[in-house]
């Protein structure tokens, strides 16, 4: 009985380092297929959306204000 215990402990412990195996490769893979289709982008008209995501990412168009203390709870006691 006791080395049925240590068969099942150990095959459960590989099957989780198995998922975790599974969970890293599909990690790596979607990071290979992030790189290979972000490489060489163009649009239509044969401008480079790198440089424009870089100049994207530098101007911000919108501002997310957050009142931290409720919104608009306290609006009608002013």
């Amino acid at each position: 009985m006791s080395a049925l215990k240590w068969l099942l402990m150990l095959v459960g412990a590989a099957v989780f380092g198995s998922a975790g195996a599974l969970v890293a490769y599909d990690v790596y893979l979607s990071e290979q297929l992030r790189r290979l289709l972000s490489r060489n982008k163009t649009d239509e008209s044969g401008a480079d959306l790198k440089a424009r995501a870089e100049r994207n990412r530098t101007r911000n168009p919108f501002s997310l204000r957050v009142n931290i203390l409720g919104g608009s709870a306290g609006q009608g006691l002013r």
